[in-house]
């Protein structure tokens, strides 16, 4: 199913005195860029709040803002005395050795965070994960589910561009005989030309000029590789998975096939054709960007 980049995703959790929201946003980008903005407490589980969200996204930027509130942990926080003593015995002897004036009072010694107790670590991330996952789960579900329907739309604008552009190719392929036609006659002309003003003409000379140019007025190649390029989008829209870069690929392809369509013709009416061509391949490149 196709899937575009950008979506939103909002989930909250409220138990036993302590409350999570989590929101999930994404937006364009070529690669997975992930930031999550949470408190200092979830600094322990941001690893594993990381890998979840890349186990769901491949593409994108992807911002997690987390809110946290738990009522057990609003009241003053322990004090560990030893280390805190510790601490002021330091900035007292470091204070007599540059011989500053003054002494260390509660102010300055609640600056350092060593002194507060800190929990068993892995403990504490445990416990937290498995708050923290749940609520993270459904957002992200939410964002996905958003960026599926988002994918439907995108999913019929880039089908519609590319029948628009298989139409356009068969007018090139309609239109090649009359160009390839065009062509030879205007070397023709050229030939009479010389011949009328006397200029002696080498025949093998001429035979590789006339055989240049109908090589040049031929778009077979192309006209069947942008058609197989066309097949082979119609293809990556039901893949599944991430299809983005890959028919990002195919749009550079179709590109270089119209320019070389437009370098070798030298026809009025094909040059209009050739030109709306590329004006329709750039339109769906522009949408292949928000493609995951």
């Amino acid at each position: 199913m196709l899937r575009s980049m950008t979506g939103y995703g909002g989930a909250e959790s409220a138990t036993g005195g302590r409350r999570i929201r989590i929101e999930v946003r994404s937006v364009n980008q070529r690669f997975l860029d992930l930031q999550v903005r949470a408190p200092r407490l979830l600094l322990c589980v941001e690893d594993r709040i990381r890998r979840h969200v890349e186990s769901v996204l491949e593409r994108g930027r992807v911002t997690v803002y987390i809110e946290w509130h738990d009522e057990a942990a609003a009241g003053a926080p322990s004090i560990n005395a030893t280390v805190a003593g510790e601490l002021v015995r330091e900035l007292r002897e470091i204070s007599k050795e540059l011989g500053l004036v003054g002494d260390i009072d509660i102010a300055t010694l609640a600056r350092f965070p060593q002194i507060f107790d800190q929990q068993e670590e892995n403990a504490e991330a445990n416990e937290l994960w498995g708050t923290v996952k749940p609520v993270l789960a459904e957002a992200t579900d939410q964002l996905v589910s958003m960026r599926e329907a988002e994918g439907e739309t995108l999913l019929r604008d880039l089908s519609s561009r590319v029948d628009t552009i298989e139409a356009i190719v068969h007018q090139v392929e309609a239109a090649a005989p009359r160009a390839s036609e065009a062509m030879k006659e205007r070397m023709m002309e050229r030939i009479r030309s010389f011949m009328t003003g006397g200029v002696e003409v080498d025949e093998g000379r001429l035979a590789q000029e006339v055989a240049s140019a109908a090589e040049k007025a031929d778009f077979t190649e192309e006209i069947v590789r942008l058609l197989a390029h066309v097949e082979h989008a119609r293809q990556t829209f039901a893949a599944s998975g991430p299809v983005g870069k890959r028919l990002n690929f195919l749009v550079q392809e179709m590109h270089r096939e119209a320019n070389t369509i437009g370098s070798k013709n030298a026809d009025v009416d094909m040059a209009s054709v050739g030109l709306s061509l590329k004006e329709e391949i750039e339109k769906l490149r522009e949408q292949v960007q928000n493609v995951e």
